[in-house]
């Protein structure tokens, strides 16, 4: 059976975008789903970020796939169901299957006529049940999921079918690994700031903090697995690349499992130069095992900072503090370890506060801050205590760069402030640089080439960034939502006492998008 799996584009043409600037990683739940039945089926990678407009039409009509998949997050949810219509105009006999974080946890929003299938939560064994059951069914025409646990299917007639929920105790070393050779053809094209080419890889799923503004730990039910130290040091011995991208929601957690991980890496004496994304109390707590990290090849890390303040980081149930962060980034940099840090403003801010957390950014010399807006996004406690305050329903806007909610200041003067950042905070960023050009030369100097393009890019885009004209166009049209003629002080904006998560009725509900069906491996009731 032909299958092709495509990766949607962040965001329309024009529009702004930290992907593909800062960072493009490899489409990992593509090749996650692909690698689970690539053995016995003719799988491709079609990867939008990289491609030509035209190239899914030009795919359909060359490879004409027996099943065309999909995954999305909120802000590319347009566009990939925009890929599913296309396969069903191009090739109507094609079965569409949709999966990833907004579909699990926005299923409505999917239920098209054009959409067969949507795949709730981990995606290689139910894909593989999927593809298993319609090789079967496809020289009838005629789809039949049931049993096959997290899928919600169409049958002929255009009836939705909801299965079980799909447990998600099986362990990570039981299934089968990503396969990166599907991608292969865009070997070199992916990236994290200057560092590339880069491989990608997971060592592990789900969360177990409770950030209200993140949906991870409800989607991966507040449950974290790993991977064993033997099977990502298997991984990362199978990349080409000399850089690594592990894509964990949180790689600094298990003091033992990382341990174990160094252990490994010294036996096998790998040589690979990577990155991570990590909590910066972690960081602050653990100075020996973060410098043993270093040894063992860790040149950055991707950090949540969040504010440069302890009301606001416990408003958002961060679990962290100003005191942690400021230690960990102290040391960071006198590990050699490149720090990038995402803050967030908040709608309800004054220019005053915009100041005060690009002085603390200077402050604590990280190398690349990202500054972003605080966003209820869909299936997070922020987003069911805030949605009938939205002032867009937009998903497009939810890209962490435009405000949702209703802002203290007037909109073009709130954009002044957060344009301003691109300039306010230079000095961290040349602090950091010379500090870690300073510990990690020899890293550095044949890398120059590299560190030139990753500027060219920043400077295009900051281009854009400087001009707050740039966010008012991108939202032109769009304040569509219940709360576009509130004024801030209609809006009540979280403090350290964090919402409940509730449904729409306003009851408590444990999860978002399991609420509805049965835990277990059987059949539902329809």
């Amino acid at each position: 059976m032909r299958i092709l799996l495509v990766m949607p584009t962040p965001f329309e043409g024009g529009r702004l975008g930290l992907e593909n600037v800062v960072w493009l990683s490899e489409p990992v739940a593509l090749t996650s789903v692909g690698g689970a039945v690539s053995d016995e089926h003719e799988v491709q990678i079609l990867d939008m970020r990289l491609e030509r407009e035209q190239s899914l039409a030009e795919t359909l009509v060359r490879f004409r796939p027996d099943l065309v998949g999909t995954t999305s997050m909120t802000t590319d949810a347009y566009q990939a169901k925009a890929v599913l219509r296309t396969a069903k105009q191009i090739v109507p006999s094609a079965l569409t299957a949709i999966g990833g974080h907004h579909p699990t946890l926005s299923p409505d929003e999917f239920d098209e006529p054009y959409i067969d299938v949507i795949v709730q939560g981990e995606g290689e064994r139910t894909f593989q049940e999927l593809v298993e059951r319609w090789d079967g069914q496809r020289s009838i025409g005629q789809l039949d999921l049931s049993g096959v646990s997290g899928t919600r299917w169409r049958d002929g007639a255009g009836v939705r079918h909801l299965e079980a929920q799909r447990s998600q105790k099986r362990s990570l070393d039981s299934l089968p690994p990503p396969d990166r050779s599907l991608v292969s053809r865009y070997q070199g094209r992916y990236f994290f700031l200057m560092m590339r080419p880069m491989a990608s890889i997971f060592t592990s799923r789900g969360c177990s903090f409770d950030c209200n503004f993140c949906a991870i730990w409800e989607y991966y039910e507040r449950r974290v697995r790993y991977l064993s130290a033997e099977k990502i040091v298997d991984q990362m011995e199978a990349c080409e690349e000399k850089y690594i991208f592990i894509l964990d929601d949180n790689f600094l957690v298990n003091r033992k499992r990382l341990r174990a991980f160094c252990d490994e890496i010294e036996r096998r004496g790998v040589k690979k130069y990577w990155m991570t994304q990590g909590r910066t109390d972690f960081v602050a707590d653990n100075p020996e095992l973060m410098e043993r990290l270093r040894d063992c090849g860790m040149l950055g890390l991707l950090s949540g900072y969040e504010s440069n303040d302890d009301d606001n980081l416990a408003s958002l149930r961060k679990r962290s503090n100003y005191d942690k962060n400021l230690r960990a980034n102290r040391l960071l940099e006198d590990l050699g370890i490149f720090s990038t840090g995402i803050f967030m403003v908040r709608p309800d801010w004054t220019k005053a506060q915009f100041q005060g957390l690009y002085d603390y950014i200077n402050t604590l010399k990280i190398g690349l801050p990202l500054v972003t807006i605080l966003t209820p996004l869909p299936g997070t406690q922020l987003y069911r205590a805030k949605k009938h305050e939205l002032v867009t329903t937009d998903h497009r806007l939810f890209d962490l760069l435009h405000p949702v909610l209703p802002t203290r200041l007037p909109r073009e003067e709130f954009y002044a402030e957060f344009a301003r950042s691109v300039d306010a905070m230079k000095p961290s960023i040349r602090a950091a640089m010379q500090a870690f050009f300073k510990r990690r030369r020899k890293i550095l100097l044949p890398e120059l080439k590299n560190l030139a393009w990753f500027y060219a890019r920043t400077w295009r885009f900051q281009r854009l960034v400087r001009d707050p004209q740039t966010f008012l166009r991108d939202e032109e049209g769009l304040l569509n939502g219940p709360g576009a003629h509130l004024s801030w002080d209609d809006i009540r904006y979280p403090d350290a006492q964090a919402p409940e998560p509730m449904d729409a009725s306003g009851e408590k509900v444990d999860s978002l998008w399991t609420a509805d069906l049965p835990h277990s491996e059987g059949r539902a009731a329809k």
